[in-house]
């Protein structure tokens, strides 16, 4: 389907959860997992020249670092659309710093032009991974390593890592950092449908997060 116009769409969101003593139950190859940051959902959409940041819940989100450089994640004159997490909320990363002002892609939409209806998560990360090879460090102004987060050649755009198994290990090792909620599971196969209410996509991606005072089991 054809991506010529700005038209928001909905990102895909969890809405099913599972508590960390069960994610084995989810290690059988049908599932990949990616890390939950702990900032805003975000949606990017640009064709290099026109740009909208969108949160969630259809609003444009309400402040972002002019440094980033969004319009540099269109490849052509034709529209993209990334899905992600913003970090806004100032928490502690893997090195104890303070983490703020990125953008993570987690998935995408829309590729030159073209709506991703029909491809599979795998498909999708596939795309994305061709363009934004998994790297673990960068130097901008300062060297960045990281585990769980991989960099992209655009400052202050960062992609996060997908992963195939051990996935309790893979929470355990998360676990102590403030800047990851918990794990966010995906179905490698579930087909992208239309995004135009708030609830597409969700049922194929089950979230599992740190229990806190306000939220558990």
């Amino acid at each position: 389907m054809k991506y010529d116009q700005f038209k928001y769409l909905y990102p895909p969101r969890p809405e099913y959860k599972t508590p960390p003593s069960s994610l084995t139950t989810y290690d059988t190859g049908e599932y990949i997992a990616q890390p939950k940051y702990n900032g805003s959902a975000c949606l990017v959409f640009t064709n290099g020249d026109e740009l909208h940041v969108y949160n969630r819940h259809k609003r444009p989100l309400a402040k972002y670092s002019p440094f980033i450089h969004f319009r540099e994640l269109a490849k052509t004159n034709n529209w993209y659309v990334y899905a992600g997490e913003y970090l806004n909320k100032a928490k502690k990363g893997e090195h104890g710093d303070i983490e703020r002002d990125k953008f993570v892609i987690w998935d995408l939409l829309v590729w030159d032009g073209e709506y991703l209806i029909g491809k599979t998560m795998e498909e999708r990360l596939t795309i994305l991974e061709n363009i934004y090879p998994c790297q673990r460090a960068v130097f901008s102004h300062k060297l960045e390593v990281y585990d769980h987060l991989c960099c992209t050649e655009h400052a202050g755009i960062y992609k996060a890592p997908t992963y195939g198994a051990g996935f309790d290990m893979l929470y355990e090792d998360l676990y102590e950092t403030d800047l990851y909620e918990g794990l966010v599971l995906k179905k490698k196969n579930a087909k992208l449908t239309y995004g135009f209410q708030e609830k597409n996509n969700s049922e194929w991606q089950i979230k599992c997060r740190k229990e806190t005072k306000l939220y558990n089991f």
